[in-house]
């Protein structure tokens, strides 16, 4: 498994970087932003198809939550939670084939980025390794290591208020609807641990492994304006998702009063409007 994930993904990554230097006059910052909006606009059919999922799972919010307060056997309330995702046409495991897919690809993005900064002979050696035997490629090796005064070998300061901030940011503009004030106080933690998390993670990593993370995370923030729209500044979602309409609850009607059937139709061969029994009681003896 650990061979076919460098063949098919971390290599082909590597020397991907490796090609944009090339092409962008041997500055490897620009490589790693360019790298990385590329990745991300490659797949973005698999972030649209999760955000999408998302979406509608957020929309059936209200009605699971009425589900978990009406029943409270387990087995029933599964029971019509399911019923309410057939109605709605939502998958609750939709989103997880996008992000099992995604999950590699992010994986070896961020190794392609940190294989990519030698810091040692040790390492250059390494990249050399999982770069392809083309003169074109191997002659650009070492690349420059400096991007805008930093070194991209390590940490940088600026990078990890950026990878806070981006983080940060992101994390707002992906839409989350929830009437429960729990899950509503849990998420607004969320949205301050993550990027204080990540800042953290950025103060052990080379500031070019950061920069990959801020350039993902604004290519993410504009996805989820995409998609989502901004509300904040009046920004129309440019994608047109339609939320599923949960089919209305079945109100079985009421049981109809029971109205007199109409008097059996009678042929008048005996009299007007009489019956042959009635004529035969009237005859005379």
């Amino acid at each position: 498994m650990g061979e076919l994930f460098t063949v098919a993904l971390l290599n082909p990554m590597v020397n991907l970087l490796v090609l944009l230097n090339n092409l962008l006059f041997g500055s490897f910052g620009l490589a790693i932003i360019a790298f990385t909006i590329l990745v991300r606009v490659v797949t973005f059919p698999l972030t649209y198809r999760q955000l999408h999922v998302t979406r509608q799972m957020q929309a059936v919010q209200p009605r699971i939550q009425e589900i978990n307060k009406k029943y409270s056997d387990p087995k029933r309330r599964q029971e019509e939670m399911m019923k309410l995702y057939r109605e709605s046409g939502v998958n609750p495991l939709g989103c997880l084939g996008p992000m099992l897919i995604q999950f590699p690809i992010l994986i070896a993005l961020y190794s392609a980025v940190r294989i990519a900064l030698p810091n040692s002979p040790e390492a250059l050696e390494k990249l050399s390794s999982h770069v392809y035997d083309w003169a074109y490629l191997q002659h650009a090796l070492p690349m420059r290591e400096f991007f805008l005064g930093m070194d991209l070998r390590h940490p940088n300061l600026l990078m990890v208020v950026l990878v806070g901030v981006t983080t940060y940011l992101q994390s707002k503009t992906t839409v989350t609807v929830s009437t429960d004030e729990r899950v509503r106080q849990q998420q607004a933690m969320m949205n301050v641990m993550l990027p204080l998390m990540f800042a953290f993670f950025a103060l052990q990593f080379p500031s070019g492994v950061s920069l990959y993370w801020v350039v993902n995370s604004i290519v993410g923030i504009g996805f989820n304006i995409l998609i989502y729209g901004f509300q904040p500044l009046g920004i129309e979602p440019f994608f047109k998702v339609r939320a599923p309409q949960p089919a209305p609850a079945v109100v079985p009607a009421p049981a109809a009063a029971a109205v007199p059937s109409a008097p059996e139709s009678r042929t008048p061969t005996h009299g007007p409007g009489r019956s042959k029994r009635q004529n035969r009681r009237r005859r005379p003896q």
